[in-house]
Order: structure tokens, then C-alpha cells, then sequence
């Protein structure tokens, strides 16, 4: 199992990878959370990469995540990997774990193609402006997945329950800690919630 490609991009010394698994014309982009790989740790990424592609079709795109700003690199290159799919209308969902959910719910609001948002875990519940970063986000599905092990699930499933919007729901999964530590299939299981409803 691997990627049909991959690219790099340099930024202030850092690499910014990404790997894509081919599919059709609509895309997953994938965010590791803080200083991951495209793989993930046992490949988990590319395996959700995989299962998204075969259960949907869909052509998916897994980002590194660099301790520099790079946001604007990706956006470049998911625009890269919609030209090149041939098809001149697309839908897009977001993927992201722990910090890359923070990157990815800024990253849908640039596009209009946005359809679908997945954060898994996310460590970013209580900063200022999250609920309005979630109701500017109206036409899009948005869902938080957090495990009952998590460190912060006691503090932020309250605050995220305060924060009824749109097309928002929360997800959560027992027993699962912010990893999800000998639960990766759960966890690779978790693209299927992409599925439209």
C-alpha cells in the first residue's frame, strides 16, 4: 500500500509532504495534527486514504503538518489536484486529527466546494472565535469526534454541546484516548462518517 504520488514543498527550511491516493473528482484532504506525517504512525492516514477511496471514490490527499506556517501551500495544492482531476465542478471534505482539525476548519472556509468537515479530536475547542468559525461555515457538515479518554473530553464536549449550530454534530467514541491507542482500525473506520446522510 502506498501513494500514487507525492509531492514536497519547502517552507522556511521546513517540508510541507503530501501524499494522494487517486480516486474521482471529489477530494479528502487529510491533516495530520501537529508535526505528522502523511502516513501517520502504523500508516493509519494512508489507510483511511484508502478506505475513503474505495467506500466513496474519492480521490484523497494526506498533508504533513510542519511547525511553520503553511496554510497557503495547502490550499495551492488542493487547487492543483482539482485541476488536474479533469473535472471542472468538485466537492471537498476536510479531515483533521488534534491540531490539524484547528487548520482545517480555517482551510474549508476558502472553499466554496466545501461539503464535509471532520475533526478528530480536536485540542482547539475552547480558543476565541470557534463558534464563529463554525456559523460561518453554514452550508457544511461539520462533526467532532472525540474519545471519552481524551485528556481535554471532559472540558470540551460541554463547550462544544453550548455550541449547537447548523449542521453540526458531535461524535464520540468510548474509551478512545487522544491517539486512539490500540483502537486504529476505530479510528481509520471514523472516514466513513464523510458519508452523506
Amino acid at each position: 500500500m502506498n501513494f500514487d504520488q507525492t509531492l514536497s514543498k519547502t517552507v522556511c527550511g521546513e517540508t510541507v509532504r503530501y501524499g494522494i491516493v487517486r480516486g474521482n473528482g471529489s477530494i479528502v484532504f487529510l491533516k495530520a495534527g501537529a508535526g505528522g506525517s502523511i502516513r501517520g504512525y502504523g500508516d493509519k492516514y494512508l489507510q483511511m486514504a484508502y478506505r475513503a477511496r474505495e467506500k466513496f471514490g474519492s480521490t484523497v490527499i494526506c498533508a504533513s503538518n510542519p511547525d511553520v506556517p503553511h496554510a497557503f501551500i495547502d490550499e495551492q495544492i488542493i487547487r492543483q489536484v482539482a485541476a488536474g482531476s479533469g473535472s471542472a465542478a468538485f466537492a471537498l471534505s476536510f479531515v483533521g486529527t488534534s491540531d490539524g482539525a484547528y487548520q482545517i476548519l480555517t482551510l474549508a472556509g476558502r472553499f466554496p466546494e466545501t461539503v464535509r468537515l471532520l475533526g478528530i479530536n480536536p485540542s482547539f475547542v475552547t480558543v476565541p472565535g470557534l463558534q464563529e468559525k463554525l456559523l460561518a461555515l453554514p452550508h457544511v457538515e461539520k462533526i467532532f469526534v472525540y474519545g471519552t479518554k481524551d485528556d481535554a473530553y471532559d472540558r470540551v464536549v460541554p463547550a462544544l454541546n453550548a455550541m449547537q449550530c447548523e449542521r453540526f454534530r458531535i461524535v464520540i467514541v468510548e474509551g478512545a484516548d487522544h491517539r486512539f491507542t490500540g483502537m486504529t482500525e476505530k479510528l481509520i473506520s471514523l472516514i466513513d462518517l464523510l458519508e452523506t446522510r
